[in-house]
């Protein structure tokens, strides 16, 4: 199998990194969990059941899972919260991992990336959509087999699938009429 890793063009990467921006190695409560979104905004976690595992300080949600911090939505099968243990016993415990069961989408404003599952990790600082990842802003369009996103050097790599190749489709503006506002 041939893998090839694409950097993305700067119009991409920039729409990335807004859908992914979670600030780096901040304190437990000063980012927020999802991508893009601000800790000052209140998290909310819409699911079928909630169970709650104190020993391995996680949370599972699972059925039609819908989580939402301020313009930043994700919807998924299942969500996994790993929470740090260390931080266990005090009143502010911190996320060090999310995992998302597909399919998962993450929309933020006219931005939407799909894939078949999905992982936040604090210690790598790292976003990743996983398996048949379609990213979209307007018309514009790239597919591949997983996106790594990196929230300390804000760069998003796209890796293609079994061909090992990444398709990218981007519509021409109109020169006529102004720029989207994002």
């Amino acid at each position: 199998m041939t893998r090839r890793n694409v950097l993305l063009p700067p119009m991409l990467a920039a729409t990335l990194a807004a859908m992914f921006a979670v600030a780096p190695a901040a304190p437990a409560r000063a980012a927020g969990m999802l991508p893009g979104a601000s800790a000052k905004e209140p998290y909310k976690v819409d699911a079928a059941k909630l169970d709650y595992f104190d020993k391995e300080q996680k949370l599972v949600y699972t059925g039609d899972v819908i989580a939402a911090q301020g313009a930043t939505k994700v919807r998924a099968s299942a969500m996994t919260i790993y929470l740090d243990k260390a931080a266990a016993d005090s009143s502010q415990a911190s996320v060090r991992r999310i995992e998302l069961k597909g399919p998962v989408t993450v929309v933020q404003k006219d931005k939407t990336g799909t894939g078949d599952s999905g992982v936040y990790d604090r210690k790598e600082n790292k976003w990743y959509l996983i398996g048949n990842v379609t990213l979209t802003e307007g018309t514009d369009v790239t597919r591949g087999d997983r996106l790594i996103y990196d929230l300390g050097s804000s760069r998003a790599m796209v890796e293609g699938g079994r061909s090992g190749r990444v398709q990218s489709v981007f519509t021409p503006r109109d020169s006529t009429k102004p720029a989207p506002k994002n």
